[in-house]
């Protein structure tokens, strides 16, 4: 087999399971939602620390091999920055809401109005849909680069697609959608990966230049959401033993990720 068709086969078996992802909101279905509301906030806190070890430990590293440490690639990367945030500004405008609705995983028991149901239901599942796209060119752009970086890009991207999976089907099961519909509805938004990674291998599989451009922009991503998204969800817990676990598992997920680029 040619080894751009083992890259193909790697990307699309990876996006399928971080899409697979979605099935974790069953796991929902089985906790109180008082239990719900302490586990999700430490998977957050691992996929913080997965996010930005896998981005300090092999995404960089592999874009500063390649680019050079120079401007060039610091511009790449801030660009990327700008770019990740005026798309979830424009997501925000869009749907008429407040930053980050769609990576909000706290009590699932918070209750809104009916009539504002719809516009919050679409809103959670267009931002998914967005960021499972994102999350597709990630791992694309890691496999043509090679296929060990494109599996650990692949798990950095699992463990926070399963928090965010998991809060999203609660919130959608908690807003009356039926269960087998919330999870149906939260594996078509993760399914968008696919088209995302589609993307990236039919230009840059043709062009060595586009994934080194494109290798930067994934850093970026990886930053940003543990930076913009995640890690300000965790500024919210006040308990002490709570924190200390999330802290814990924070620093684990960078450690693990980090250390794994040996």
């Amino acid at each position: 087999m040619h080894p751009l068709d083992i890259h193909w086969v790697y990307t699309f078996g990876s996006v399928a399971l971080v899409a697979g992802a979605s099935f974790t909101g069953m796991v929902a279905l089985s906790l109180s939602p008082k239990r719900l509301s302490r586990v999700i906030p430490l998977m957050v806190s691992l996929a913080a620390g997965a996010l930005l070890g896998t981005a300090f430990g092999h995404l960089l590293p592999e874009s500063v091999e390649r680019i050079g440490s120079g401007r060039k690639l610091w511009g790449l990367l801030l660009a990327g920055f700008i770019t990740f945030f005026v798309l979830e500004r424009g997501l925000c405008v869009l749907c008429g809401t407040g930053a980050h609705s769609h990576h909000r995983h706290g009590d699932p028991n918070g209750h809104e109005s009916s009539a504002g149901n719809r516009p919050m239901i679409t809103n959670l599942l267009f931002g998914a849909a967005v960021h499972s796209l994102i999350d597709g060119m990630a791992i694309a752009t890691a496999y043509t680069v090679g296929t060990r970086l494109g599996v650990i890009t692949t798990i950095a991207v699992l463990f926070h697609e399963a928090p965010h999976h998991i809060g999203d089907v609660s919130i959608l099961i908690h807003k009356g959608i039926p269960v087998v519909q919330a999870v149906l509805l939260s594996l078509m938004a993760g399914a968008t990966a696919a088209l995302g990674a589609l993307l990236v291998l039919l230009v840059g599989g043709q062009s060595i230049a586009v994934t080194t451009v494109l290798l930067p922009f994934a850093t970026a991503n990886f930053l940003y959401i543990a930076s913009a998204n995640l890690m300000p969800e965790l500024q919210h817990e006040r308990g002490l033993g709570q924190s200390l676990m999330q802290t814990f598992l924070f620093v684990t997920g960078c450690s693990l990720m980090f250390a794994s680029g040996g």
